[in-house]
């Protein structure tokens, strides 16, 4: 049964989060989301790319370039670094909420990209940049920290990495569909990975990529019986040269907020991601240190 809180917060969508549970044990930390401690959960998206010298390779085992590569991308931009990442499947229900469209937003709202039709079905199509910078606000970055989590938390998450060693441009993508209903139905995630040998310029390509992206949020609903109003796409991609190995990452944690990012004197709903910053900026754990 959903949580009536819950309900009533996407009917409005503008209830205050006083009275709703996803906080974690810590004042200054995130955590992961687990079904046994609270109903109610928190999704953040990310989606990035790192390349790193070779430079670990021993006899047999190119495995430490490759774990270089892979712990890179995570603290590349939003840190989603020293965890213990559990992979999930790619669904946030009705009683999810996703920083940076359910509660603050940017504060010039979201970038409308164009649509995807699939036979009758007509999406809008946002930019994901839209949801990734205000989690890269919440969380910080590995030099100033804000709200990270815990290290050595246990984080589900959906995500999707691809590692490579050859000459080329390496990617990763991810589309979050927004359901008409999200009473009823989940906002999906599809997460993609990919790589293009010898490419050098991988604009055209990368736009390829993300219409395929919106389009696999449709078909995906054909199959479901669930018609998405909103899809969010967004790429990252790092250029892979001799002696090098690439990581690419798509990553959305499903998790509790810190304590200390609550803003519990305000509608967090209806604030600006802006709006948040300013006033939890002395929270923050690179001011407090």
């Amino acid at each position: 049964m959903i949580n009536r809180n819950w309900q009533s917060l996407l009917e409005r969508p503008c209830t205050p989060l006083n009275n709703v549970p996803p906080s974690s044990r810590y004042e200054e930390y995130c955590e992961g989301y687990f079904a046994t401690e609270s109903p109610c959960y928190m999704l953040g998206i990310t989606v990035k790319a790192a390349v790193v010298n070779n430079e670990l390779a021993c006899p047999g085992s190119t495995l430490l370039d490759e774990i270089n590569a892979f712990d890179a991308a995570e603290v590349s931009g939003t840190n989603l670094g020293q965890l213990n990442v559990i992979t999930v499947s790619s669904f946030c229900g009705p009683e999810g909420l996703v920083w940076g469209l359910d509660l603050c937003q940017p504060e010039d709202g979201q970038l409308s990209i164009g649509q995807s039709t699939r036979a009758s079905h007509r999406a809008e199509v946002y930019d994901l940049d839209g949801l990734m910078g205000p989690f890269q606000s919440l969380i910080g970055t590995v030099d100033e920290k804000r709200f990270p989590f815990m290290p050595g938390s246990h984080v589900p998450a959906a995500m999707k990495s691809k590692t490579c060693r050859d000459t080329g441009t390496l990617y990763a993508a991810l589309a979050l569909g927004v359901p008409e209903d999200r009473r009823t139905n989940a906002c999906l995630m599809m997460e993609n990975t990919g790589f293009c040998a010898g490419e050098t310029d991988f604009f055209l390509k990368g736009q390829e990529v993300l219409e395929a992206q919106a389009q696999s949020v449709l078909a995906i609903g054909e199959n479901q019986r669930v018609r998405y109003s909103k899809v969010f796409v967004g790429i990252a991609s790092v250029q892979i040269g001799p002696g090098q190995t690439g990581c690419a990452v798509a990553m959305a944690p499903y998790f509790r907020m810190a304590q200390g990012a609550f803003v519990k004197e305000r509608d967090m709903t209806t604030m600006t991601i802006e709006d948040w910053e300013e006033l939890t900026a002395q929270r923050f754990q690179t001011n407090r240190n």
